[in-house]
């Protein structure tokens, strides 16, 4: 049986593993928190959860870095508490969560683990990109969650306005994990329907559909601003990314990886579509976006960049990106 890390237990941590569990993602987790009488709570919890369901093999257990050795997958969830009671966005916890993931890094790479990370610590392209730089993994064996949720925004507001299943929509969000996010609309794929047919007939307008990026981008604000946090959506998301790692699915899923050559700005990590399996992800051909999309992806990706080589400098990383 596998052995799955995980950095970080609080409310994501603990909704990935929930998820994890009900999708049968069979594996020995190992949880590590700043917090360790937390991090026993919770793995005593979750078994109490795995010995309640048929045929289950799940273990769970506290521990630490060392444990890493031997991990195939390691999740990290870990991030800095938000200043006060002022809601900040996920580029306001930048400097803070940057340092901590470099430690997390080091800490990681000291311990052995040359499993798949995944990281959801926000932001995450960015914390991606430093944890590679960091410990120096190959980077198709470094996963950020990317727009993975966005896309699953995206295909539940079509899914409503439609009154279709979400799983009966092909397409994704790409870009950054955040506001500066894209829908290549003309890509999305409805059985053999494109949007411009739902435009035709007049199902979806025009001003519906430049609508929907904008409410996906407000999505995680409104989520915020009502409970305080995000964690269902990315739990569950999390546990089906590593899903397709445990089970070799070779399926795609819109993640942030890092850019190869091809692309204006390569080197940094940003959402795209990627192949997954047991080895991490494979690159699709490059994405022949429209001439104002492919615009707009360079100018995200290019400022991305700068931020990114900004913070590294600020927490004394010696980066391979040009």
């Amino acid at each position: 049986m596998n052995k799955i890390g995980i950095i970080g237990v609080g409310a994501v941590g603990s909704s990935f593993l929930y998820a994890a569990l009900n999708k049968q993602v069979e594996a020995n987790y190992i949880l590590i928190d700043a917090f360790e009488k937390f991090a026993e709570a919770q793995a005593k919890d979750l078994n109490d959860a795995a010995c309640s369901m048929p045929n289950c093999g799940s273990t769970f257990q506290a521990g630490t870095y060392s444990d890493l050795k031997d991990a195939n997958i390691l999740i990290i969830t870990a991030s800095v508490k938000p200043k006060g009671d002022k809601l900040q966005n996920r580029m306001e916890l930048l400097t803070d969560n940057a340092t901590l993931i470099k430690d997390i890094a080091l800490n990681v790479k000291k311990s052995g683990f040359n499993g798949i990370t995944i990281l959801a610590s926000n932001p995450v392209d960015i914390m991606a990109t430093i944890y590679q730089q960091v410990s120096n993994f190959k980077p198709e064996r470094v996963i950020s969650s990317g727009t993975i949720l966005e896309t699953a925004r995206m295909k539940k507001f079509l899914s409503q306005k439609l009154q279709i299943k979400s799983s009966s929509i092909t397409g994704f969000v790409i870009g950054e994990h955040g506001e500066r996010c894209i829908i290549p609309f003309l890509k999305m794929r409805i059985g053999l329907c494109s949007l411009k047919d739902f435009l035709a007939n007049g199902t979806i307008t025009k001003e519906w559909l430049d609508k929907l990026n904008d409410k996906v981008r407000a999505e995680a604000f409104e989520i915020i601003s009502g409970k305080g946090i995000t964690n269902f959506g990315i739990g569950e998301n999390l546990a089906e990314i590593v899903a397709a790692i445990n089970n070799d699915r070779q399926s795609v899923h819109s993640l942030g990886v890092q850019l190869p050559d091809c692309y204006k700005h390569s080197g940094i990590y940003f959402g795209l579509p990627v192949i997954l399996g047991k080895d991490g992800y494979r690159h699709l051909p490059k994405l022949r976006l429209e001439e104002e999309e492919q615009k707009v992806f360079d100018e995200y990706s290019g400022e991305m960049k700068k931020t990114i080589l900004d913070v590294l400098k600020d927490i004394k990383v010696k980066t391979t990106i040009k």
